[in-house]
C-alpha cells in the first residue's frame, strides 16, 4: 500500500464535522449543477425537433428510413 492510500482510508474512516459535512454537499451540488447544465445542453438540439408529446414535430423525421 503506498502511503498516500492510508491517508486516504485515514480521511474516509475519521469523523467529519458539520462545516466539512455542509462544504462536501455542496461541493456534490455545484457538480450536479453542472452536470446537469451539460446534459441539457447536450439533449436541447433533440428538445428542438421533438413536439410536446415527444413525437418529431417535422412529418420527415418521422420516416428513418430514409
Amino acid at each position: 500500500m503506498m502511503p498516500y492510500q492510508s491517508y486516504q482510508i485515514y480521511q474516509i474512516e475519521r469523523t467529519k464535522t458539520r462545516a466539512e459535512v455542509r462544504r462536501a454537499d455542496e461541493q456534490v451540488g455545484h457538480m450536479a449543477e453542472s452536470v446537469s447544465r451539460l446534459w441539457r445542453h447536450a439533449t436541447r438540439p433533440v428538445a428542438l425537433h421533438r413536439g410536446s408529446q415527444g413525437r418529431p414535430v417535422c412529418p420527415a423525421l418521422l420516416d428513418v428510413s430514409r
